[in-house]
């Protein structure tokens, strides 16, 4: 794994009100603007700009120019494997089919193979994964079909679950492999105005075998974490009729069934490195933190400032960051500055983040230092 020399230059943060500032140290620095990072246990691998895609070597930045702006990109597990996600615009739909290409590389940015999928022109872009094995997963949102790729060859394709409604409803999907097999979380819309079904726990072998399916205590699904070989979900339930909703956080089994739950949404769903700390952003001023070790929960209250929180995470010390902004960011976003803020030591410091790239709100760990990637730079926040 690649480190970066920690001679950086020390800047000074603002100082909001009376709270302490945190320190910011620069650890890469860009000319062309961010749009948004990819990042590997609170290093940089990827950003895009307007005009480019770029790798991260070290602190050397190459662009692959073979890849526009566009592109989706994430990572294997282990990061071994990156996974470049290309869909077609609206205007290059021919015969009515809307294609997706997906180029499978290696750690050393060798491409490996490409898949190229189509779908009817008002479908959404399938959900996509890759596995450490190099193994591509798709699933369509709308069919509930899931197809399984190896060095570009079909291996496996499967209906998710069967359903006697109308499919043309969007499903929201959530996808995570572990080792040779793939966890796939996805939610039953209600037919005909008909109420939700239950979200389903999906596991399946590469191969497209041996699936086991399980439903889960709740409809919506919001976030979904594995770490340390434990499986961690939050979503919700909505009643119509009272306008409520129910959150809801489970721990489930490799098998999908419930170990224990807790009645709090988790927004935002993260997990140290060490798997110790399970942190649950429950509203904008309520973190609920888990000691998975000892057993314990943890209500952590701040006062939200008039600023909502768009991230969340938390070291193998159980120490919180979150990233802020102001409260009516999202009708106006007319601020190109957003707060990062630890509120167990209750020091901020201020960053550039554009607004219009929402992929920019994302705050990492490395286990024990934070990190943020800014319009122009990737910064260590210290409290």
């Amino acid at each position: 794994m690649k480190r970066y020399s920690r001679n950086m230059l020390l800047l000074t943060s603002l100082i909001v009100g009376s709270v302490l500032a945190a320190e910011l140290n620069q650890i890469l620095e860009l000319k062309d603007a961010a749009r948004f990072w990819i990042s590997y246990h609170g290093y940089p691998e990827y950003y895009t700009s307007a005009k480019s895609v770029y790798r991260i070597d070290n602190q050397s930045i190459k662009s692959m120019s073979t890849y526009n702006s566009d592109v989706q990109i994430s990572l294997s597990p282990n990061g071994e494997y990156r996974l470049f996600s290309l869909l077609q615009g609206l205007d290059e739909v021919k015969e009515g089919q809307r294609y997706s290409d997906y180029y499978v590389h290696d750690e050393h940015d060798q491409l490996l193979y490409t898949v190229n999928r189509g779908t009817a022109a008002d479908l959404k872009p399938y959900v996509a994964a890759i596995s450490d094995h190099g193994v591509l997963a798709l699933a369509d949102p709308v069919k509930a079909i899931v197809t399984f790729y190896k060095a570009g060859k079909l291996i496996a394709e499967g209906q998710l679950y069967e359903d006697d409604g109308d499919m043309s409803l969007e499903r929201n999907i959530l996808m995570q492999w572990v080792g040779e097999q793939c966890y796939i979380l996805l939610e039953r819309p209600g037919f005909n105005g008909g109420l939700a079904g239950n979200s389903l726990f999906i596991r399946i072998n590469a191969d497209g075998r041996e699936q086991l399916t399980q439903p889960l205590p709740f409809s919506y699904l919001q976030k979904f974490v594995f770490q340390n070989n434990r499986f961690f979900i939050s979503g919700y339930n909505y009643s119509a009729k009272n306008q409520q909703m129910q959150p809801i956080i489970v721990e489930v089994s490799s098998n999908g069934l419930v170990l224990w739950n807790n009645e709090n949404f988790g927004h935002e769903l993260v997990m140290s490195e060490n798997g110790a700390f399970l942190a649950a952003l429950s509203s904008h001023e309520q973190i609920q933190l888990f000691d998975l070790k000892q057993k314990r929960v943890e209500q952590i209250n701040f006062d939200h400032e008039n600023k909502v929180c768009l991230g969340l995470t938390v070291n193998n010390q159980g120490q919180l960051a979150l990233i802020r902004v102001a409260v009516d960011f999202f009708a106006k976003r007319n601020t190109h500055f957003a707060q990062v803020y630890f509120p167990r030591a209750n020091k901020v410091t201020d960053i550039q983040i554009d607004p219009r790239f929402s992929k920019l709100f994302q705050i990492h760990t490395d286990g024990d230092r934070f990190y943020v990637g800014s319009n122009y730079e990737w910064l260590e926040i210290a409290q």
